[in-house]
């Protein structure tokens, strides 16, 4: 069977509701998804950093829950910084969006604890050099790429494994 064919056939299994196309189709865009976010967090890794300066750090609620155990959390972030004399705000704390409850918000202490600040006012910041208004307080690493890429081939393993085997 060729390629074109066999995606034909997952086209008609998912308009169908069948299982296998409907995985099949989830697994095509986690791997896109996934891949462009890898290559974004790679990238990064790649960036130019300066010192600027922290105005604001704190996990913020996200949403409304009279539920404390299922209110939501991320991390918010506000600094300035200076690239070849021109002044930028940056607010993204990294390349990984975080939005947990409160159970787990440990998690993004956690990740607020790995910001360099070299003192209580200033903290390291990457940016991107050919667009220095993009900017993170933390680089991606090689674990959470490594994530990044088994989330990405994950469900066509378990798809492969479900339907080829």
């Amino acid at each position: 069977m060729d390629i074109l064919n066999y995606l034909q056939q997952m086209v008609d299994l998912a308009s169908e509701g069948e299982l296998q196309g409907i995985w099949f189709w989830a697994s095509c865009y986690m791997l896109a998804v996934c891949l462009y976010s890898a290559y974004f967090q790679i990238q990064t890794r790649f960036w130019a950093s300066t010192v600027g300066k922290i105005h604001n750090l704190e996990l913020k609620k996200f949403g409304a829950s009279s539920d404390l155990s299922e209110q939501q959390y991320r991390g918010k972030a506000l600094y300035s910084y200076n690239v070849d004399g021109q002044e930028y705000e940056g607010t993204r704390i990294s390349p990984w969006v975080f939005v947990t409850n409160y159970n787990a918000k440990g998690i993004l202490i956690k990740q607020q604890a790995g910001i360099d600040m070299p003192t209580k006012d200033t903290v390291t910041v990457y940016y991107n050099p050919q667009k220095p208004k993009k900017s993170f307080l933390l680089r991606a690493n090689k674990f959470g790429i490594m994530i990044t890429l088994i989330v990405a081939v994950a469900p066509f393993i378990g798809y492969v494994s479900r339907f080829h085997a």
